[in-house]
């Protein structure tokens, strides 16, 4: 009698559907830090990273993304088993308009974005090859650019309104920035969060993040557009992903983390002073999103 039982226990078990937490549990083992997405370019975990005081940064409540606009059905499905409450999109009017997130409204996730002109903000560092060689003034600009959804991502994140994703285009410089202020808030130390930052140049997809858009046609009413065709110049097709260091091997991220230790003296006075966050607030993070 008591092997039948067992026996229709072990049916009953197979059968049985798997709890949340089993779900959960078999989600996270689908991918180590890049998320496995058909026409994603960058989609990947914040998560997973040591901090200098022993802890562990969660995994799965915090993402970092290029732009989303191929995401096929099949990537809206499996993304969709994560129950995204938040997208920030730091991406431009002009960028909007050209690669819109077809994901946010298929789910009805609630986005944060603000309508300013990157390219308007860019113009005073010249043409395409100029703007490479002065990062060193780009790059805190563009931290300027990004500071009204930064602050409302924090709240968020304080609220616990995850899982978040934050994003750009290519998901490297607004992103690889935001990324690298809180994980340095949450603890890691600046050699993990340098080596985060220029996994960007391995995980990029650059075909995914243009949507098969014609920028030729684009161009004729679209700034960003225009502005993407003169980066492109001389190449065919969707560009390689462009380094994310200086000729002299120095990270483009290291002119924003300079820059606010020189006027802020850290990424925790920056967030106090500058985002309007407590030293209490701080520590909230930390304590929601680490173990």
């Amino acid at each position: 009698m008591k092997k039948i039982a067992l026996i229709l226990l072990l049916v009953l078990q197979a059968f049985t559907p798997l709890t949340f937490a089993d779900a959960s549990a078999d989600l996270m083992q689908s991918y180590r830090r890049l998320l496995p997405l058909e026409g994603g370019s960058n989609f990947r975990d914040v998560g997973g990273y040591k901090t200098e005081d022993g802890h562990t940064v969660t995994r799965g409540v915090i993402f970092r993304s290029g732009a989303m606009t191929s995401l096929t059905q099949a990537d809206m499905e499996y993304l969709d088993q994560f129950d995204f409450q938040t997208i920030v999109d730091f991406r431009s009017s002009e960028e909007r308009q050209l690669f819109p997130n077809q994901w946010a409204a298929h789910s009805d996730i609630d986005v944060v974005d603000r309508d300013y002109s990157l390219v308007a903000s860019m113009k005073s560092s010249g043409d395409a090859k100029d703007m490479m060689k002065n990062m060193g003034e780009v790059y805190p600009r563009l931290l300027g650019n990004i500071e009204p959804q930064l602050q409302t991502l924090v709240t968020r994140l304080l609220d616990g309104k995850t899982p978040l994703v934050f994003n750009c285009s290519a998901g490297q410089d607004r992103t690889g920035t935001t990324a690298a202020l809180l994980l340095t808030v949450l603890g890691v130390s600046k050699d993990t969060i340098i080596e985060d930052y220029l996994l960007s140049t391995d995980f990029r997809q650059t075909a995914n993040e243009q949507g098969g858009v014609d920028l030729v046609k684009a161009a004729e009413t679209n700034e960003f557009a225009k502005m993407m065709l003169r980066f492109s110049e001389g190449h065919e097709g969707p560009s390689r992903p462009n380094s994310l260091l200086t000729p002299e091997g120095r990270p483009f991220l290291d002119f924003t983390l300079e820059w606010i230790d020189a006027e802020y003296g850290s990424v925790e006075a920056y967030f106090e002073r500058q985002l309007g966050f407590s030293a209490a607030d701080i520590e909230k993070l930390r304590a929601m999103y680490r173990h």
